[in-house]
Formats: C-alpha cells, sequence, structure tokens
C-alpha cells in the first residue's frame, strides 16, 4: 500500500470544514498548525498589515484516495491552495508520479529570518509563502532553565511554487548568508502530485 500527504494551506477557521470534507472521503484525519500568510508587497509588508492569519491542515492518506479526497476538499467553500505530495521511504522516491508541475520548497530557520528570507524567495520568482511558528526539539546539550531544556524558537517557511522556478528559488535561498552560518537554517524541496487552488469558482 502506498501513502501520500495532503497538505492544505487555507485562512482560519476554514482547515476543520476542509477536513471534515476529506474525512467523508476516506482521509483517516490530520493536523491543524496556526500560521500566518507573508504579505503581497513591501507596502504593506512595511505597514505590518499584509499578513493573514491561516491554518495548514497535513493528513497522511492512502495514494489510491487522493483524487477522491481533491473532489470532496474542492467543493468546500475555503480559499487557499491544496497540494499532494508523495511519501516515500528512502529510495522509493524515484518510482513514484511527481510531475503535476509544482514543487514545496520548506525552510526551517531560527525565528525572525522567515521574512528575510520570503524576500530573497521573491526576488527569485516566488509569489507567496506560509509561515508556521514552531521550535526545536530538546537536547542533552541544551542549556537549561530550572531543570527545563531551553529548546530554539524556529519558523517553517511554506513555498509552492512551478518546478521552473524552483531551482532558482532555492539557490537564492542558500546562499543567504544568514543561513551559512551553523544551526540557522536548512532549505529543501518536495515534488507535489497534484495541485489544486480553492475558493476559485
Amino acid at each position: 500500500m502506498s501513502w501520500c500527504t495532503m497538505i492544505a494551506i487555507v485562512r482560519k477557521g476554514q482547515a476543520k470544514d476542509v477536513m471534515a470534507a476529506a474525512r467523508k472521503a476516506g482521509a483517516p484525519g490530520g493536523t491543524i498548525c496556526l500560521a500566518k500568510g507573508t504579505a503581497t508587497s513591501t507596502i504593506l509588508a512595511a505597514l505590518g498589515i499584509g499578513d493573514t492569519k491561516q491554518e495548514v491542515l497535513t493528513s497522511v492518506i492512502k495514494s489510491e484516495d487522493a483524487e477522491r479526497i481533491l473532489e470532496a476538499v474542492h467543493s468546500v467553500k475555503a480559499k487557499g491552495i491544496v497540494i499532494i505530495a508523495d511519501t516515500a521511504r528512502d529510495g522509493e522516491m524515484n518510482s513514484v508520479n511527481n510531475d503535476s508541475g509544482w514543487v514545496l520548497i520548506e525552510v526551517i530557520c531560527e525565528d525572525g529570518y522567515s521574512e528575510d528570507i520570503m524576500a530573497t524567495a521573491r526576488k527569485a520568482g516566488a509569489e507567496g509563502g506560509t509561515v508556521i511558528d514552531a521550535h526545536g526539539t530538546s537536547t542533552e546539550d541544551d542549556i537549561k532553565f530550572f531543570g527545563a531544556p531551553l529548546v530554539p524558537e524556529k519558523e517553517i517557511l511554506m513555498i509552492v511554487i512551478s518546478k521552473d522556478k524552483a531551482d532558482a528559488v532555492i539557490d537564492a535561498i542558500s546562499g543567504m548568508d544568514v543561513l551559512k552560518k551553523k544551526g540557522m537554517g536548512i532549505v529543501f524541496s518536495i515534488p507535489v502530485r497534484s495541485f489544486m487552488n480553492l475558493g476559485g469558482k
């Protein structure tokens, strides 16, 4: 049995409706994270009013159910995007169908750097992204405060982009001085099997 991951990025309050429709079509469940969209213009960003509150829904589903779930989700009154990415073990990715023409770029970075990274990505051809607040996992080397480890705050920047622009964006992000410092961040990409806009009717 093969599996894939559905990721829906929608406005705040809409992910539960997307999950309800996906569950009726065969999805077992999912996880919802709060996030924010990146401002679409430098003027809005400077004023701090361009960011939108969003939710990111992640659900691991059977590959055979993917198209049926996408159809069900498309009928939901929500604004955003939905992608399906193949989930594979090491060495299996070459055998999966991932030729939708889209790529998901993810950047995990120290808190406070996502705006600069998104600005660099925009200059290289990206249109926008979604930022999720996160934190690192503790290790034995972490500083402790009253016996509890202090783990670093992180941000996860997600950018869905056409395959022909992805390399330029990844190269631009990877070339940033801040990401060359050890432990400051990582960038990787995931091929997208299916891509769909929501709320375009």
